[in-house]
């Protein structure tokens, strides 16, 4: 498959992965039994800045691999245009709580 793709810094990866392996024709398996422990933030509440705009470039990155050309245009700048009120939102609450 070869692994994770560049174009995503952080978030998105694991989903452009688990997309490529499923158009490749492996399965997703659930397992109701599995635990993951995610102490959300652990790695971004430092720099939230910094990891929501990667966060959404990633996630514009996502839309645009996975729906290119001329037809999906609309969409990908409504996407792009969300994305930044979006973060310019979280960005600016999280300056206030500081």
């Amino acid at each position: 498959m070869g692994g994770f793709d560049d174009d995503f810094f952080m978030y998105f990866e694991d989903v452009d992965l688990g997309r490529r392996m499923a158009l490749a024709g492996w399965r997703n398996i659930f397992v109701p039994d599995a635990v993951v422990v995610h102490i959300g933030g652990a790695s971004t509440e430092k720099v939230a800045d910094v990891m929501v705009r990667a966060h959404h470039r990633s996630a514009y990155t996502y839309i645009a691999k996975t729906h290119p050309g001329l037809l999906w245009a609309p969409v990908r700048i409504a996407v792009k245009l969300g994305l930044r009120v979006r973060a310019g939102s979280i960005i600016r609450k999280a300056h206030r709580a500081e």
